[in-house]
């Protein structure tokens, strides 16, 4: 009878001992799925906001893109609407940012030692200016060789200073032809 009881008592004891192992097991399973569903969300939302944050970004690449692409055609019209003077203005207007390209190699020299022989103008300090003032009149073939246009082909096709600008509709050609009979 002893002996019975013992193996009773051995089976509960197996008994309580394998059903706690079950129980913590399926304690750490459940732990481990809900880690697992955890992260998985955080990647899901991290990837999310990587994606609205590259789809804003270039979001406002495309807005700057569209609104560069827009002030350069009312650029373009503007520039269509130059007559000779504007043209005149721009070029001259940008000729100070050239020369200072051209002489701003002076910048770095120290001293300038001028040995004169007298020889008239072209002598002494003269001679330097003069020849800053001979770079400064190649700009306008610097120009030609970099745009490969003619200054005076350009501004041949520019409209003359007090000219109207042409009206898009077709009445410059009618207000030629009323002008043509009545010379007739």
């Amino acid at each position: 009878m002893q002996e019975a009881e013992i193996l009773r008592h051995e089976r509960e004891l197996i008994a309580q001992v394998l059903k706690q192992a079950e129980v913590e097991k399926r304690r750490i399973e459940t732990l481990a799925e809900a880690e697992r569903v955890r992260l998985v969300t955080e990647a899901e939302g991290r990837a999310s906001a990587t994606r609205a944050q590259g789809e804003a970004e270039a979001e406002i690449i495309f807005k700057k893109g569209e609104a560069e692409a827009r002030a350069m055609n009312v650029k373009a019209e503007a520039y269509q609407e130059y007559n000779q003077a504007a043209v005149v203005d721009k070029l001259i207007t940008g000729l100070p940012e050239v020369v200072r390209a051209l002489a701003s190699p002076l910048a770095n020299v120290d001293k300038i030692t001028v040995v004169s022989t007298g020889n008239g103008t072209s002598a002494g300090m003269n001679k330097v200016t003069g020849d800053i003032v001979s770079m400064a009149a190649q700009i306008p073939a610097l120009f030609e060789t970099l745009s490969g246009m003619h200054m005076s082909e350009l501004l041949s096709k520019i409209r003359p200073i007090g000219d109207a600008a042409p009206k898009p509709d077709g009445g410059s050609n009618s207000k030629a032809s009323a002008t043509t009979t009545g010379k007739e």
